[in-house]
């Protein structure tokens, strides 16, 4: 009897596997056929002017003669709630779409399935990550004192196909102009009746066709607290306004014969016109003092070669907390020392927010020799900016931050689409900030013709908690003054940066890019480097 059961237990096993392989077997008749493999790996895409072309890795275990096809569907949302706006079936691992099937400059999703093939049914869907045609891009870019509270001068490469522009405001009904064939030869437009501090889109057609696009904030409108005409004193104006007082300017000529002192207070000078060419203050010299001080200039010529002026901004006195000091829209010539000197006061003394020169066009500062562009030794500054602008004979140096102050703040340094030419015999010539920490970028410039004092190295920061960027700038004929080229330290990050010869020297003064010049689409958005005036 013992035997007898263990004999049982022994073939147990084998029972239940058989047991379990019958209750595996399928009936042939209830098999599904295999589906296509769904196209492998994901779905690539290349931006063109006008197409884009996806690509993708075709089903396993077919080849070019299986005769295996594609559907491509594409819409605007990567779940396909929205209306299929394309549907094409190729017999490639690819497919080409254009500006005639598909907005430019508008996100899409594509999804694609391989279709039934034979008693094989279709495969499952796969989705593309987002992608655009790029557009073709007609249109200049914007300069800034163009932009004014209710109009816009905009401009584009000469086309004669275009036929109109679209200006879509962030709210509200969007503005269609007809170009005039005088508009279209000229290349450039005034479109007015805007709103004030308004954001619009704008886009160029021909046709139906976008050509090119841009975009821009229209001006708030200012409000002046007064308004002179160059009969009236604008020294005592200066002298008896009050902080924030807005002074306007009439076009002409005004004249400051003694070093007027920014004391206390915030003040703005700006040229009814916005036009810098005919509203001109001949000036001694800016001096800044006490809590808060701080200066706006804009849409003026100074000239400070009439009145002897050895400065521009001159910070004086005891320990304060600056305001902001910006430059925009302006012209600054003939300065003796330097545009701004701050290292009258003792470490740390003095403390301002932003210095910022835009859109400007500043030359022949420091022809005394002694002075960097910038003196900002003992102060201490968040962000000096200098952007649109352009800069030439400007002395020894372009900033000086050459005295060590632990515990400053770390100051972010930009200059960005500026032209600077014909300075620096000094060692450091770009930037002198010793063993200080500094957050530098240098994008879409370009810096030429330097002969430093011997040195090699273009800027001195600390090596420890810095940041240097220079990336997409065209850098040529910057030397020690003994043929060798300088250089950015080691851990700068140096990107796209170009070293064209635009054959300028120490006369130069109009830095025009020349027709054609890969400069004129070498930023890293596809627009020009420098100064954006000098490519109209």
């Amino acid at each position: 009897m013992k035997e007898a059961i263990n004999r049982i237990f022994r073939l147990l096993p084998v029972v239940l596997l058989g047991m379990l392989a019958l209750s595996c077997e399928e009936d042939p008749d209830k098999l599904a056929p295999m589906r296509m493999f769904t196209p492998a790996g994901d779905i690539q895409s290349q931006s063109g002017i006008n197409q884009v072309k996806l690509t993708w890795n075709p089903s396993l275990y077919t080849t070019a003669s299986s005769g295996a096809t594609y559907t491509v569907e594409v819409a605007a949302d990567t779940l396909f709630q929205s209306p299929v706006i394309v549907s094409v079936q190729t017999d490639t691992a690819g497919v080409v779409l254009t500006d005639e099937q598909l907005d430019v400059r508008t996100k899409y999703f594509a999804r694609i399935k391989a279709n039934a093939l034979g008693d094989r049914p279709e495969s499952h869907w796969v989705t593309s990550n987002s992608f655009q045609i790029r557009g073709e891009q007609v249109m200049l870019p914007l300069y800034g004192p163009d932009i004014k509270a209710t109009s816009v001068l905009l401009r584009w490469r000469p086309t004669p196909t275009l036929t109109r522009l679209v200006l879509r405001p962030a709210t509200g009904d969007a503005i269609e102009v007809a170009l005039t064939e005088e508009a279209i030869a000229s290349g450039s437009i005034t479109v007015g009746n805007l709103q004030p501090n308004t954001f619009y889109n704008v886009e160029i057609y021909a046709g139906n066709r976008s050509k090119g696009f841009s975009s821009f904030t229209t001006a708030m409108e200012t409000m002046y607290t007064t308004v002179l005409t160059p009969e009236d004193n604008l020294q005592e104006a200066l002298e008896n306004s009050a902080s924030g007082d807005v002074i306007g300017l009439e076009p002409g000529v005004y004249s400051l014969s003694e070093t007027f002192k920014i004391n206390g207070k915030k003040i703005t000078l700006r040229s009814t016109s916005g036009n810098p060419r005919d509203t001109k203050v001949n000036f001694k010299q800016f001096d800044v003092e006490g809590e808060g001080a701080g200066a706006t200039f804009a849409g003026i010529e100074f000239d400070g070669s009439v009145e002897g002026a050895d400065y521009f901004f001159n910070f004086v006195g005891g320990a304060a907390n600056f305001g902001n000091f910006i430059v925009e829209n302006s012209i600054i010539h003939g300065v003796g020392n330097t545009i701004l000197r701050g290292n009258r006061g003792k470490d740390n003394d003095y403390k301002v927010n932003t210095i910022r020169i835009s859109n400007s066009l500043v030359y022949n500062v420091g022809e005394s020799g002694g002075y960097s562009f910038f003196v900002l030794d003992e102060m201490q500054f968040q962000r000096l900016e200098l952007v649109n602008s352009t800069f030439y004979g400007i002395g020894r140096q372009l900033i000086s931050w050459a005295k060590d102050l632990p515990g400053a703040p770390v100051p972010t340094i930009l200059i960005e689409n500026s032209t600077l030419a014909n300075f620096g015999y000094r060692d450091y010539p770009l930037l002198d900030a010793r063993g200080n920490m500094v957050n530098f970028t240098m994008q879409n410039s370009i810096l030429a013709n330097i002969n430093s004092a011997g040195g090699l190295d273009m800027i001195r920061v600390s090596s420890t908690g810095s940041t240097v960027t220079v990336a997409y700038n065209n850098l040529y004929n910057l030397t020690n003054g003994e043929g060798a080229a300088l250089i950015f330290p080691e851990f700068a990050q140096l990107i796209g940066n170009t070293a064209v010869d635009l054959g300028w020297n120490e006369s130069t003064t109009n830095f025009t890019l020349p027709a054609g010049s890969p400069l004129r689409t070498a930023s890293n958005n596809g627009g020009p480097v420098g100064d954006p005036r000098w490519i109209y």
